[in-house]
């Protein structure tokens, strides 16, 4: 990128003048420099409710139980000040990672809270808890449901105690909810989890996305861990993957694209477990590289501690041998949204006693790890 391209890129920004853009310059400017640091705050946060989650996801570390982190739920009051704390800095925030997000009894009010504070929230779900009222009272700005299959078998080959028939009966709730809130800015995502099982299923869900009048119907290409994984979950139709072909045919698993010693990311964004840690990116699910905990030392802290930045130095210098890095294609650069403030008020939403009883139930049996092993992926 030439001096006058990165100059009019700076100048569109500042006049379009999206929260953190300043930060947003000076970080991704030394990353491409190569320097480490002193950053400014990131313009992406990412926060995770919970780690505990109904699902039984064969392949994520939660659903297989081989979560090494403790299980828990994300305080409300802590979460409430980090968001003071960043508030003026942070142009989106992802309310997500090791877990469903609507098991933490809170969520309404957290997205709400950091709406309010004009910062743009984003979820993912597997749909089985989402209270369509409570949504549109957050005013969250986009919400993607995430489905393994168009029938309840072929769901439940991946989202093991997940329930097709619930999360469609909440995501129907939802989109006649938002119908009714033509003020409300929420998108609706619908996004069909692709694998060898359900691969011949995708023309059916687009033209059901269609039908049903979601904003973005999304295809996603699947993750694995290891080549088992691989061989059980990967499709035939290799359109869908972003794993290098040739080298999983000599038993390797490794991205298409590999990073070589390069991550803007890294400096322009943090994850932070549900309670406080920060690790690198979503990356680390096991929290094997914290760099602090944000709720004790504070963000910038964190984020310019040493700890952080002998991670960026070893982003620049050695990559190749970060276990975070050895399946990751890269995410590029954070989209920077322009201001979106919360454009309606609603009364305080309180969901159903029956439906407040089974998210209590459901995060108690997931957080105590009560509920039954997932099987182990199989090669069919």
């Amino acid at each position: 990128m030439s001096v006058w391209t990165k100059t009019r890129t700076i100048y569109r920004l500042a006049r379009a003048n999206p929260r953190g853009w300043p930060s947003f310059v000076w970080n991704t400017g030394l990353a491409q420099m190569r320097r480490v640091g002193p950053l400014m705050a990131p313009v992406h946060v990412s926060i995770e409710p919970t780690n505990a989650c109904n699902a039984r996801c064969p392949v994520c570390e939660t659903g297989k139980d081989e979560m090494h982190r403790r299980k828990g739920l994300l305080d409300k009051q802590a979460y409430e000040q980090f968001v003071d704390d960043i508030c003026g800095t942070t142009n989106s925030l992802m309310y997500y990672f090791m877990g469903e997000p609507f098991l933490n009894k809170h969520a309404y009010d957290m997205i709400r809270y950091a709406r309010e504070r004009g910062i743009y929230v984003e979820t993912c779900t597997n749909g089985d808890f989402v209270d369509a009222k409570g949504v549109i009272y957050s005013a969250i700005n986009k919400l993607s449901f995430q489905l393994g299959g168009m029938t309840e078998a072929s769901h439940r080959r991946y989202r093991v105690a997940s329930s097709l028939e619930k999360a469609h009966k909440n995501l129907y709730e939802l989109i006649e909810e938002r119908r009714k809130r033509p003020e409300s800015n929420l998108q609706i995502e619908v996004g069909f989890i692709v694998m060898r099982h359900n691969e011949h299923e995708v023309p059916e869900f687009l033209r059901w996305a269609e039908e049903i009048g979601v904003d973005i119907a999304n295809v996603v290409d699947p993750c694995v861990r290891n080549m088992l994984e691989g061989y059980a979950y990967l499709p035939k139709d290799r359109k869908y993957w972003y794993y290098d072909e040739a080298a999983f045919e000599q038993g390797i698993l490794k991205p298409k694209v590999v990073p070589d010693n390069d991550c803007v990311w890294i400096w322009n964004s943090i994850q932070v477990n549900w309670n406080g840690d920060a690790v690198p990116c979503c990356r680390d699910p096991n929290g094997l590289h914290v760099l602090g905990n944000v709720f004790e030392e504070g963000l910038m802290r964190v984020f310019n501690g040493a700890r952080a930045r002998e991670f960026r130095r070893r982003i620049l210098t050695d990559q190749g041998s970060i276990d975070l890095c050895r399946l990751c294609s890269g995410y590029g650069m954070p989209t920077l949204v322009k201001r979106q403030p919360a454009s309606f008020s609603v009364v305080h939403h309180t969901a159903s006693e029956e439906k407040s009883l089974a998210v209590a139930q459901a995060a108690d049996e997931a957080v105590s790890g009560r509920l039954s092993r997932p099987p182990k992926a199989e090669i069919r």
